[in-house]
């Protein structure tokens, strides 16, 4: 979960018949299994199976050993939590026994668990699932360090292992997405991490498994897990047919533990109307702004209108920027019933085939800055010189009136061609504003936004792009009809500039004001031994990355791209490929930026935002579509009115919203992915093949990892097609992971490393929506 998965490469697929593995003859006992009995330190206990003990005959022996399990068949016991806690107290950080931390889980088998270590080793590896001790993905977990002698050998270095002996917190749902087979008596989870499942008998009849279970998705809740082997659960619900579009993307919903279900009219039959009028009470004690060039910039098909901008010229030559964002809290109020609903859910979810809101429907209508409509804004305005520097600072509660809804399209125009002399009728405006006003104030925020970006690089921020799918799905149909590969323009840019500066001016605030409770999102620093395998991997290819600090990094990254700047159309084509590999190995180094309550971390350097490269950083842009921002407009405004805010919020409460926002963001950023990549295979499923281009990112013995060049999608390409068409061979020469194919027809030799490109057959699995990849044979030049 942490995004350092690299540990994955210890699971090896069965190899094809013609595939070379070569081991080195010095590291095969190194490379032995290592027994479930010597990770325990525990001795053999030697049972004559035979004689038994003096006087026993076979029943009695068979009885007596039918009482004792075998140890394979049963979970350690776990270590109680205040002896846990007494043995982290007492830890030496020379002979570190315990460590905890958030368990991740090999998505492609569940044999294979990691812990990370906080000082950067390699990550502690858990296998089996025995050694699991009935933790899922996910869960914040404390694992006992096995002596050397019991350690695993893994690329040279020798890994550390362990077992989990505490689960502090149960994080993972134990609610997984499955199917039936082998006559309806034991549950195969679609998510590899999760343990097989033995259902209930009463559940099964209730469900009518018995008669009909074949094609059919179901949700299962895990109630116990008392042996290895497999889990105890029962039927929650039949979510429909395997390969049924809808029932596909329920699935994912359910899946990632996202709730979508419409709200209760307990809890919204308080709310205003859509059609809500503001009244004196709304806007008592507000600056008025509703006179003032305001306008936002989104999407062509946002509804979700949360954020808006201005810009006045001031007569000393700076410029008065104002950053206004929908007051949601206004209508919210702290803790009720509606608040308490909504923090639940924590974040919109943006799925292919529709969005679900995490505030009721109403109100986001109600919210939404709406151009011509007088709205409530909480307001971060600026006073910048042309250089864009900020010379002051104010936050207000305001209301607004937009001028006019402009689309990332319309403004990079104006970007693109700033004389133009736009026509009126081209855009709604509300107002006596015309469009040429309109693009005056755009180029003014764009040549700030420029300029402002310029120097936070130079300060030492870090940007790793990776492309991003994004599929249109027909709103009547509910099919797919076209994909796009989301590109950043200057019109995105410029939006991002300001709300990453109205973010960072909150977080500054918050925290100078009430640095015990304030809710800030933090980024660490990267696995720096992944970045070191990293690039000293990428050395070898000519590529030099300086991994010294996040500004070192991004500069490296910068020059890497300086190959794009050329006139030759395929240099540019493959370099850009080329890129989206560099990125995507840096990003596997990279933590996962958290919310965090300030008073949680132990020194202040834990509150720092890597990527930014900046101390404080926070979400306060996003209300309508993020609760993290919810809270942080309350935090502002008891700081503005020098005021508390409630008993209620406390450092405990703080760090229990701040945990429930990084669970639930991170799911429905999975499953916005995940509902791209459904409709995609879906999309494909319809046209039929396609013979696309890959670019390799990892070399295995068995198999490399991919990114689909078109489409920024990956696969694992497997080489067992291949058995009667070629021969295949791995080494790893000068510490080069490299496959050699000699293909049949045409007779020829394929030589496969990072960085390659490749000719594949892509298509839908039979039997799942998945997407596989085929490798094709070379052909002699490779079509940009």
């Amino acid at each position: 979960m942490s995004g350092r998965s690299v540990s994955s490469d210890l699971v090896t697929q069965n190899q094809p018949r013609k595939v070379k593995k070569c081991y080195h003859k010095a590291n095969k006992n190194k490379n032995r299994q290592i027994s479930k009995r010597e990770i325990f330190n525990e001795q053999p206990v030697l049972i004559d199976n035979e004689k038994g003990k003096e006087g026993e005959n076979k029943e009695e022996i068979k009885a007596r050993k039918a009482k004792v399990p075998k140890e394979k068949d049963t979970f350690p016991q776990y270590i109680p939590e205040t002896e846990i806690d007494k043995l982290l107290r007492n830890e030496n950080s020379n002979e570190t026994q315990y460590i905890e931390g958030q368990l991740r889980v090999n998505p492609w088998n569940r044999e294979y668990a990691y812990l990370s270590f906080s000082d950067d080793q390699c990550d502690l590896l858990i296998i089996g699932l025995r050694d699991r001790n009935r933790a899922f993905d996910g869960d914040f977990v404390v694992a006992r360090i096995n002596q050397p002698e019991k350690w695993k050998m893994h690329q040279g270095y020798n890994q550390k292992t362990g077992v989990v002996v505490y689960i502090r917190e149960k994080i993972h749902p134990r609610r997984t997405i499955g199917y039936f087979k082998e006559n309806g008596k034991l549950f195969y989870p679609r998510d590899r991490r999760v343990p097989l499942v033995k259902i209930s008998k009463k559940s099964l009849q209730r469900f009518g498994v018995c008669q009909n279970y074949k094609d059919i998705l179901y949700l299962v809740v895990i109630t116990d897990w008392r042996k290895p082997k497999f889990a105890v659960g029962q039927i929650e619900k039949i979510i429909g047919s395997i390969g049924d579009i809808k029932a596909e993307s329920n699935a994912i919903l359910l899946e990632y533990d996202l709730d979508v279900t419409p709200y209760s009219l307990d809890v919204t039959k308080e709310l205003p109307s859509s059609d809500y009028s503001l009244t004196e009470n709304d806007i008592k004690d507000r600056e008025d702004w509703k006179d003032e060039c305001i306008f936002t910039i989104d999407p062509d098909t946002a509804v979700d209108l949360d954020d808006s901008v201005s810009c006045k010229p001031l007569e000393n030559g700076n410029y008065e920027i104002g950053v206004h964002i929908s007051d949601v809290t206004h209508y919210v109020e702290f803790l009720s019933p509606l608040d308490i609903q909504v923090s639940k859910r924590a974040t919109t979810i943006y799925m292919a085939d529709n969005v679900y809101h995490m505030l009721p429907k109403e109100l986001c209508q109600v919210c939404s800055l709406s151009p011509g409509q007088d709205k409530l804004a909480f307001s971060v305005i600026w006073e910048m010189t042309q250089d864009a520097r900020v010379v002051n600072y104010r936050f207000a509660k305001t209301v607004i009136r937009s001028c006019c809804q402009m689309s990332y399209q319309h403004v990079q125009k104006m970007i693109e061609n700033p004389e133009y002399n736009w026509p009126d009728n081209s855009i709604n405006i509300d107002g006596n504003y015309k469009l040429n006003d309109l693009s005056i104030k755009v180029n003014i925020l764009h040549n700030l936004a420029i300029q402002m970006r310029k120097r936070r690089f130079q300060n030492g921020a870090l940007l790793i792009d990776q492309p991003k799918l994004c599929v249109r799905v027909d709103r009547i149909t509910g099919l797919p009809i076209s994909y796009n590969i989301e590109e950043q323009q200057d019109s995105n840019r410029l939006i991002e500039e300001f709300m990453l500066l109205a973010n960072m001016t909150v977080a500054t605030h918050l925290y100078n004001v009430i640095p015990e409770t304030a809710l800030l999102r933090n980024h660490r620093e990267p696995s720096k031994r992944i970045l070191s395998m990293t690039q000293e991997m990428l050395q070898k290819f000519g590529i030099h990355l300086d991994i010294k600090s996040s500004r070192s990094l991004h500069a490296s990254m910068k020059h890497c791209e300086e190959g794009l700047e050329t006139e030759d159309d395929e240099r540019r084509i493959i370099m850009k490929y080329r890129m989206m590999v560099v990125n995507n190995l840096c990003s596997r180094a990279m933590t996962r930026a958290t919310y965090i309550c300030s008073s949680t971390v132990k020194a202040e350097e834990e509150l720092r935002h890597y990527a930014l490269n900046i101390s404080v950083y926070t979400h306060f842009t996003s209300p309508i579509r993020r609760y993290s921002d919810c809270v942080v407009h309350r935090l502002l405004y008891s700081t503005l009115r020098n005021i508390d805010m409630p008993k209620e919020w406390t450092k405990s409460l703080c760090k229990s919203i701040a945990a429930n926002c990084n669970i639930k963001k991170y799911n429905a950023k999975m499953a916005q992915e995940r509902s791209n990549e459904l409709y995609f295979t879906y999309l494909i499923d319809l046209k039929g093949p396609i013979v696309t281009m890959g670019i390799v990112f990892s070399v295995h013995e068995s198999l490399i990892n991919i990114i689909l060049c078109q489409f920024g999608i990956k696969l694992r390409v497997s080489f067992t097609h291949l058995e009667n068409l070629a021969l295949v061979e791995y080494s790893s020469e000068c510490s080069i992971p490299t496959i050699n194919i000699s293909w049949k027809q045409p007779a020829i030799t394929q030589v496969i490393n990072v960085f390659t490109l490749l000719h594949l057959r892509v298509e839908k699995h039979p039997e799942s929506f998945q997407l596989i990849g085929t490798l094709l044979p070379p052909t002699q030049g490779i079509e940009i």
